[in-house]
């Protein structure tokens, strides 16, 4: 039972550290708080169950990398026509801010004339055979997307670390005046921030789709859970979010068997209430300032 119960933890934290990962990077790169973040995983996965819909017999692999590729196009249009343009006319930041609401309310009605008002289910990418786990029946999906989210986040670092558009976009979040001093391209490395944090909100997209369904409204109080995912683990911070958007997953998971799954959405804003209450600078603050 505890098993099942935290591998399904889990999956559902590995799904929230991915939309969490592109808040923190927006937020480190430009401190704008993309409230349309949820938005892109929902255009994610409905552009995954379309890649199905038109071939139906693609591989979960190749159905994730159309869901990150839809997501990506997506952030990096949402930059381009709407966010660069208000920053080059400096228009003030809660402004730029306000505007992502805005974006988010487009897409919302957007994917409601192109998909429809109703659920759409996934058929089954990873098949239906429980699989035996520590003594307990695991559903099969849950274990593949803790293992691609675990995955996507790992190779994620790396890219930040090991290549040199992953550095520039770490110097750019740290100073940007001193990076464009040393030869970064501002504008290229902030649509590169845009896609890369949209492809992991896309991924996410796909795997939460294929777990429950994919609807026009998914986004929102998804985006909300990451956002409070994100400031768990402190906001701006990518180790914060992965590890945010895992304890809150989990917290979320078990709180909905052993409290009521009719309440597990408030222990999510009463969490957000308490952290901006108690700990505002989230568990990687708190662990540096306890260093």
């Amino acid at each position: 039972m505890l098993t099942s119960i935290f591998v399904g933890g889990l999956a559902i934290g590995c799904v929230y550290a991915l939309i969490a990962l592109g808040f923190s990077m927006i937020m480190r790169a430009t401190s704008i708080i993309h409230f349309a973040q949820g938005e892109v995983m929902m255009i994610g996965s409905m552009s995954g169950l379309t890649a199905v819909w038109l071939a139906p017999f693609l591989p979960a692999p190749v159905v994730l990398l159309v869901g990150m590729t839809a997501g990506g196009l997506a952030a990096v249009a949402m930059e381009l026509a709407a966010y660069r343009t208000l920053r080059r006319r400096g228009v003030p930041l809660m402004n730029i801010i306000t505007a992502t609401v805005g974006m988010s309310i487009l897409c919302i009605n957007g994917a409601r004339l192109i998909w429809g008002s109703e659920p759409l289910r996934y058929p089954d990418l990873f098949g239906v055979e429980p699989v035996l786990l520590g003594g307990a029946r695991v559903p099969p999906q849950l274990l593949w997307i803790a293992a691609a989210g675990l995955l996507l986040m790992a190779g994620l670092q790396l890219f930040l670390k090991h290549t040199r558009t992953g550095i520039a976009m770490q110097a750019v979040a740290q100073d940007p005046d001193a990076a464009q001093l040393m030869g970064v391209n501002l504008t290229r490395t902030m649509a590169a921030t845009f896609g890369i944090a949209g492809m992991m909100a896309g991924a996410a997209g796909v795997m939460l789709g294929s777990l429950f369904f994919s609807f026009f409204e998914m986004g929102f109080i998804t985006g909300l859970k990451a956002f409070v995912a994100a400031t768990l683990g402190g906001l701006g911070s990518i180790v914060g979010a992965i590890l945010g958007g895992l304890l809150f997953g989990l917290i979320e998971t078990f709180s909905a068997v052993y409290v009521s799954s009719a309440y597990k959405d408030a222990v999510g804003m009463l969490l957000l209430i308490l952290l901006l209450l108690f700990l505002p600078q989230g568990l990687v603050g708190l662990w540096r300032r306890g260093r």
